[in-house]
């Protein structure tokens, strides 16, 4: 979500499927890099040490739907981790668990974790369109029909969301 705000109690986009447990900060970007911390030049480093995924960052992932495994940002709490899929414009990143520095991170900057245990084994390709309904906690596949709950999503991070992340929602309070 980012600078973009949640606006919708849906949302809708195409899964990118990245199948794979523990994947920790060092392989979303790698320790090397750290000194990067402009958006657009993280972007394309995203996953690059991640067998199998290294050419994620040079892809168009545009307003995608990722799906993950378990785990997903176990390890530090390298903010450049969650920026990178910002400046991809990822709307959600749905999984079986995360890691809770990096959930935290990630809701505070704004981009929109979302608990689905079970999530590997519904039904999806990548490229399926679907539907999350975040008051209803529902992910729905448009292509199969076929639906699953997902974890509710608690009320303070949904209002960090629609303000675009914490120090938007900071902006916007009366202290």
């Amino acid at each position: 979500m980012g600078d973009e705000q949640l606006s919708e109690e849906k949302i809708n986009g195409q899964v990118k499927l990245v199948k794979v447990d523990d994947i920790d900060t060092d392989q979303i970007f790698h320790q090397s890099l750290l000194t990067i911390h402009d958006p657009e030049e993280i972007k394309p480093h995203i996953f690059g040490n991640l067998p199998g995924y290294q050419s994620f960052g040079k892809e168009n992932n545009e307003n995608k739907i990722m799906v993950v495994g378990k785990n997903f940002g176990k390890g530090s709490t390298r903010q450049q981790a969650v920026t990178g899929f910002l400046a991809h414009k990822i709307k959600a990143i749905i999984g079986e668990s995360f890691g809770p520095i990096y959930y935290s991170n990630a809701v505070n900057a704004g981009l929109l974790l979302i608990e689905a245990p079970g999530i590997l084994e519904f039904k999806m390709d990548d490229n399926d369109n679907l539907e999350i309904d975040l008051v209803n906690a529902q992910i729905s596949n448009e292509n199969t029909g076929i639906s699953m709950k997902c974890n509710l999503i608690p009320k303070p991070v949904l209002d960090i969301m629609r303000a675009g992340g914490l120090l938007e929602l900071g902006k916007e309070s009366n202290f």
